[in-house]
């Protein structure tokens, strides 16, 4: 069988990790990807100001700081000097920090004598006053505040982005945090799309019970609930993922980035899943936080006696202790994961991690360990965190670089394009949708 091209997509793919109703969102609004400098960005969202209507709020995204000329976020009063009072959120490409204008921290509550809440970090000056800079659960409540596209534009937005997954070859995308109107919107949507795009959906563990209970009004051959979605870190760019050693370049407080959820509480999310008959992902992106994970997982397995179980997936795994590379396939763990994120993360992992870049991405070592590309190793994009050309993943795995003027990164976990392209492979007839979830 010759081996295909970086370029050539073999046949019908899967998308593993999406977020639809952001990319349906994204594609309409202001974009700083490609930005070169803070200078770039703030003229890009100068532009915009201009053309905003009365009283909306400016949003952004896909911000990468770390490939900025000045390696930054730009002064806040820099932004103030441009969007004066209109309320201005800037996401992060990595969507886990947000840097907000003074008007958007005003609407928010944000000032001086606040602490961070749970989950969350404002980031301040030697003065102890924001700077604009806002982590994990505080940038997401934040970016919350910003009038949302009324209802009636949902379907347009979905459509628009299912569209944009088919262009690339995709016939079955995941959705990694989905809304409670999604599965009903898409099975609307269904009715008059073209095609056989299959839809499987995590929504937040809070609401696995709510979603169980109401699938039967719109679940379908091509829509399905899959499970819950938990966090138990944040990002590598942020500082905030999880890791066993300091990142090199952070401050005290995040030297080993931020756990969110210990074993216990993981033992405990994929409970409550599997109360529901429900399978569960898990956001994990350093080691410290795959390692929990793993434990959780191990955890529920010795308090549980059920022969069979549902899909236990852990999302991302950018960093991977050599200890844990074995444990997915010995617990029966999926490894759910975005090569491409090693395009835009290059920067921030040099930087922080140049330590561990030997623990980067591991593909190779999770294979030759028993994980099955398209079976339990899953390729995705993280779509429109980065996008969801599924070329950069294939890149991603096969060269551990963008181009040949740069050095590899651990260049010993390169998988060949056939094996990268079968972790894009949708199992037969839709399988990866369907009920139950058992692993053997």
């Amino acid at each position: 069988m010759a081996e295909p091209a970086l370029n050539t997509p073999p046949g019908a793919l899967r998308e593993a990790h999406a977020h639809i109703p952001w990319l349906g969102r994204a594609l309409d609004m202001l974009s700083l990807e490609g930005c070169a400098s803070a200078a770039e960005a703030l003229d890009r969202i100068g532009r915009r100001v201009h053309a905003l209507p009365s009283g909306a709020w400016l949003q952004a995204h896909s911000a990468r700081t770390a490939a900025w000329q000045e390696g930054a976020w730009f002064e806040r009063n820099a932004l103030d000097c441009i969007t004066g009072t209109i309320p201005t959120l800037i996401m992060s490409f990595d969507h886990h920090a947000v840097f907000a204008n003074s008007a958007a921290l005003k609407k928010a509550g944000i000032h001086r004598g606040i602490s961070d809440p749970a989950g969350g970090i404002i980031e301040r000056n030697r003065e102890s006053e924001p700077t604009g800079l806002l982590l994990e659960s505080v940038a997401f409540s934040t970016w919350a505040l910003a009038p949302e596209p009324p209802e009636s534009s949902r379907p347009e937005l979905i459509d628009r982005a299912l569209d944009h997954l088919a262009a690339l070859g995709f016939v079955e995308v995941h959705d990694l945090f989905s809304p409670a109107w999604l599965g009903p919107t898409i099975a609307a949507l269904n009715a008059r799309r073209d095609g056989e795009m299959r839809v499987g959906l995590y929504v937040p563990l809070e609401e696995v019970e709510s979603a169980a209970r109401g699938r039967a009004s719109w679940e379908s051959e091509r829509v399905r609930l899959l499970g819950g979605k938990i966090f138990t870190d944040g990002t590598l760019n942020s500082r905030t993922a999880w890791v066993l050693e300091p990142f090199s370049d952070a401050p005290s407080e995040l030297a080993h980035g931020k756990p969110l959820m210990d074993a216990r509480a993981i033992s405990e999310s994929i409970a409550r899943c599997r109360a529901s008959g429900l399978g569960i992902a898990m956001h994990a992106i350093g080691d410290g936080a795959v390692r929990a994970c793993l434990d959780g997982i191990q955890r529920w397995k010795g308090d549980q006696r059920e022969k069979d179980h549902p899909a236990i997936r852990v999302e991302h795994c950018e960093i991977v202790d050599e200890r844990d590379v074995p444990r997915f396939a010995e617990l029966g763990a999926i490894a759910s994961v975005q090569p491409c994120h090693l395009l835009a993360d290059i920067e921030a992992l040099r930087a922080g991690l140049g330590h561990r870049l030997d623990r980067v991405m591991p593909w190779r070592e999770l294979i030759d360990a028993g994980l099955e590309p398209g079976r339990t190793l899953l390729f995705g994009s993280d779509v429109p965190v980065v996008r969801a050309n599924p070329q950069d993943s294939v890149r991603a795995a096969t060269e551990r670089r963008r181009n040949t003027l740069e050095s590899a990164i651990a260049p010993e976990q390169a998988i060949p394009a056939t094996l990268a392209w079968e972790c894009f492979r949708p199992t037969t007839a839709g399988a990866a949708i369907r009920l139950p979830f058992t692993v053997e």
